[in-house]
């Protein structure tokens, strides 16, 4: 059951607008982080369901990756990978004390119910991934795990994250999608190698203005929560390339958001917008834009001199017959949803 669950939620969290993009794995290195990621600049499907962009840790394919701990306390120097998914386990094991050099723990799948205190202690621990577990908590010490870059803690029950989740400082992908966290802490702006943020369909009202601070975030998804309004900082992500946040409440858009100059991706829909900047068409790297279901009676001009654009999502909107025959006309050559 568990698996059919997460192939919806994957499916619903990664096509909330318009599916997502089709890319072409490339091979690239970064100065901090020895990464596999998309290559961005490849083409758009707006019809494909594939995996936007994929960012795992390179450094762990070397190693033998072990799945029970039978085999496992047979040598316990030489493991470094532990996989226990879908292994019915309603606790984390304290036979995993045994692996010291421990680099990546998967227990997801399960039906654990805590993250005991000890697993702090995983100095060279990169890769923590819990999904689809029983988990209501999440420890302070969690926070101690400094050369984390990866953890995924979504489809659980989290209501909130410890306060000193930025002292993850090299975390790079952080997913908590499908919990019930009421807010994000402040301190999640001092996660400055954040490539990627997916806190889709959880029970947030706001973002904290630090998240400003995120200056290497490219992918942020928080669609499907209760947002009223977006903070102004959001225009300080000037690495941004994928931005969802449908299904929220949200009715105005800072001007800020023009400051998004890398932005490639955008997805709205079914919120309670009536307009958008003025100068919206500053936003020159824009190739997909969804905004279904809002309340849009009208467009800047400055949207109609975008030329990147490459598919346009306004059905339910309140766009009269004369914006809509000027979108026709302008975009001829674009899949234009109206």
């Amino acid at each position: 059951m568990k698996f059919i669950i997460l192939f919806f939620a994957i499916t619903i969290s990664s096509q909330f607008c318009f599916g997502q993009s089709k890319t072409i794995k490339n091979e690239t290195k970064i100065d901090t982080f020895a990464l596999t990621i998309v290559n961005e600049s490849e083409g758009f499907s707006h019809a494909d369901n594939a995996i936007t962009m994929s960012v795992p840790p390179k450094n762990l394919r070397k190693y033998k990756v072990y799945k029970n701990i039978s085999e496992a306390i047979r040598n316990p120097k030489e493991v470094f990978v532990l996989d226990l998914s879908s292994q019915s386990l309603t606790e984390i094991p304290s036979d995993i004390k045994l692996f010291t050099n421990l680099k990546s723990l998967k227990l997801s799948f399960n039906d654990i119910k805590e993250i005991p205190e000890w697993i702090s202690e995983y100095d060279n621990l990169i890769e923590l991934s819990l999904v689809s577990n029983e988990l209501r908590s999440i420890p302070p010490s969690l926070s101690k795990l400094k050369n984390l870059t990866h953890l995924d803690l979504g489809m659980n029950k989290i209501t909130e994250l410890p306060k000193d989740i930025g002292d993850l400082s090299n975390l790079v992908v952080f997913d908590c999608a499908n919990n019930k966290i009421k807010e994000l802490p402040n301190s999640i702006g001092d996660l400055k190698n954040l490539y990627r943020l997916e806190i889709s369909s959880n029970e947030l009202s706001t973002l904290p203005e630090t998240i400003g601070n995120c200056s290497g975030l490219v992918y942020f998804s928080f669609s499907y929560n209760k947002v009223s309004e977006l903070p102004s900082s959001i225009g300080n992500l000037k690495k941004l390339s994928w931005l969802y946040f449908d299904k929220n409440q949200i009715s105005a858009l800072p001007d800020s958001l023009v400051e998004l100059s890398s932005l490639t991706y955008f997805g709205l829909s079914d919120n309670k917008i009536n307009r958008l900047p003025d100068n919206f068409g500053k936003l020159t790297n824009l190739h997909g834009f969804a905004m279904d279901n809002n309340n849009l009676e009208s467009l800047p001009d400055s949207f109609f001199t975008m030329k990147s654009l490459g598919d346009i999502h306004f059905k339910n909107n309140k766009l009269n017959s004369q914006v809509k025959k000027r979108l026709k006309q302008k975009f001829k050559d674009v899949p234009l949803y109206l």
